[in-house]
């Protein structure tokens, strides 16, 4: 029976454990944290759908909630949209431990789940992964799937040969977290997300619910402690129910905001989840992403017990054809914190960044942009034609980014994969 041992037993890497457990893998997982420390204390919005996708039924009710929508904010906070519709809008918020335990009930049927235990590194011969090494010993395996986080020391160790890529500074988002008191206090909406908060490259967001209020502070790069108490002033000002008790989390939290890898594969290995950068580059969520690629990974494996990259590539495919519009999103991303904040509330103020807008940018389906919007922006826009002109071509850059991505060379070929990844790569340099 052919070995596989999974690296991480987060989300990403129980749904692999238990998939490519059933398909008759002997599947390994090795988690370096604790049981009761595996996972952020705090929920995520998905498409509840995902459960149906990948085989699983809904978690118990007391699991989730359901996601109310958001209000974005202009830098100088003179104006809040509401966004109602896009892909997101039937989304829950769930809380990422107990989602784990429930990933956890299907995996440990199948699969080996040993917690407490570090992979110290990969085993690798010249071209190809044949194992790992935990605690001085040497483990072989017929493949490791790397579910280990966006700085996965597996993937950065891996020779300049294998032409992995690796993330920049500028493509993580460092990310305060924590659950506030909720006093008395009038509320405006009850989910805030500020774009460019405090004219910094990042976002803020202030989520009210009757027991709390969910604070993220995430800036790109570096987020020192000083940044984190000024947001948090700021955002007390706008929000009088946000109290001063810490009730939980209050921890920071390094989140890939790029698009997917261009190399997820390699023989004898793959990344998946946050290793492989899978997340919406605009919000930072990769939990469905995630899931759904750990599922795509074992159909490709029980098609075809090969290791190789030129099978493994099949996985990569596939979920480029499903996700491939997050290359668009993060054109989006990047232009938004480039953009000086005094542009990006011209573009709110005179209603360019509106509900229609927004709501198809934030996870790659198209941004609408019907003739009445289109003559209302250009007439909104006429006193500074030139920030005008520059979202127009950022708005053609997202469908040219998701073109180009969904042209993904559907079999393993080295020189078409170069080009391919070259193609991406020039969009964002």
């Amino acid at each position: 029976m052919e070995k596989i041992i999974v690296i991480g037993a987060n989300q990403t890497g129980l749904v692999s454990a238990w998939k490519l457990g059933e398909a008759g893998f002997d599947v390994t997982v090795y988690e370096a944290k604790s049981k009761d420390q595996v996972a952020y204390d705090w929920y995520d919005d998905i498409d509840p759908l995902v459960f149906g996708e990948i085989g699983l039924p809904m978690p118990d009710k007391s699991m989730y909630f359901n996601k109310k929508l958001w209000t974005f904010v202009n830098p100088s906070e003179s104006v809040k949209v509401f966004v109602q519709g896009g892909a997101q809008a039937n989304d829950i918020s769930i809380e990422r431990r107990p989602l784990n335990d429930f990933l956890l009930s299907y995996a440990e049927k199948v699969a080996k789940v040993n917690y407490g235990v570090k992979v110290d590194e990969l085993i690798i011969s010249e071209d190809s992964i044949k194992g790992v090494i935990v605690r001085g010993e040497k483990i072989f395996a017929d493949l490791v799937v790397d579910t280990s986080g966006v700085y996965s020391k597996f993937r950065t160790s891996l020779p300049e040969s294998f032409k992995m890529d690796n993330v920049t500074s500028d493509e993580v988002f460092v990310a305060f977290r924590g659950f506030f008191e909720r006093v008395e206090g009038e509320v405006d909406y009850t989910n805030k997300a500020y774009l460019k908060h405090q004219g910094q490259k990042g976002i803020s967001w202030a989520i009210t619910t009757d027991e709390d209020v969910d604070i993220l502070i995430g800036r790109v790069g570096k987020l020192p402690k000083e940044q984190i108490d000024d947001a948090l002033a700021s955002l007390k000002k706008d929000n009088p129910a946000l109290g001063e008790k810490l009730v939980k989390c209050g921890y920071v939290a390094s989140i890939p905001v790029r698009y997917p890898s261009t190399m997820m594969v390699a023989n004898g290995y793959v990344t998946v989840g946050d290793s492989a950068y899978m997340t919406i580059p605009m919000m930072g969520s990769g939990v469905v992403a995630g899931m759904i690629a750990a599922t795509y990974l074992a159909e490709v494996l029980t098609a075809k017990r090969d290791f190789s990259k030129e099978n493994l590539w099949n996985y990569q495919v596939k979920f480029y054809e499903k996700f491939g519009g997050y290359v668009g999103v993060d054109v989006l991303k990047r232009w938004l914190l480039a953009c000086p904040a005094k542009d990006v509330d011209f573009l709110f103020e005179k209603r360019i960044l509106c509900q229609e807008t927004l709501s198809g940018g934030l996870d790659g389906s198209k941004m609408k942009l019907p003739l009445k919007l289109l003559l209302r922006m250009v007439w909104n826009g006429k006193s500074r034609l030139g920030v005008l002109l520059g979202l127009a071509a950022v708005m053609g850059k997202m469908d040219k980014a998701k073109a180009a991505a969904y042209r993904i060379p559907k079999t393993f070929d080295e020189k078409a994969i170069a080009e391919w990844r070259s193609g991406i790569e020039k969009l964002f340099e």
